[in-house]
């Protein structure tokens, strides 16, 4: 389903980074957004908060189209 709003995704790690992304679309099995960041690659696992749900995802594949990325996440 489509989606909007703002996804706030966290990476975990040696160098903690949050992430603001543009949600795109959604279901119950994952979501995906649009992002700059170049942290949010395929295999990591993220927390994430959006509409008021939060849970943890793996970032699945990322797309690189005009220097914008959008990313789809596998809800844990």
């Amino acid at each position: 389903m489509p989606g909007s709003g703002i996804v706030e995704i966290a990476i975990a790690g040696p160098a903690p980074l949050t992430v603001h992304a543009a949600l795109i679309e959604s279901s119950a099995g994952g979501f995906r957004a649009s992002h700059d960041s170049q942290a949010l690659e395929p295999g990591i696992a993220v927390d994430f908060t959006r509409d008021g749900l939060s849970g943890r995802a793996r970032v699945m594949w990322t797309h690189i189209l005009a220097g914008r990325r959008t990313s789809g996440f596998l809800v844990l």
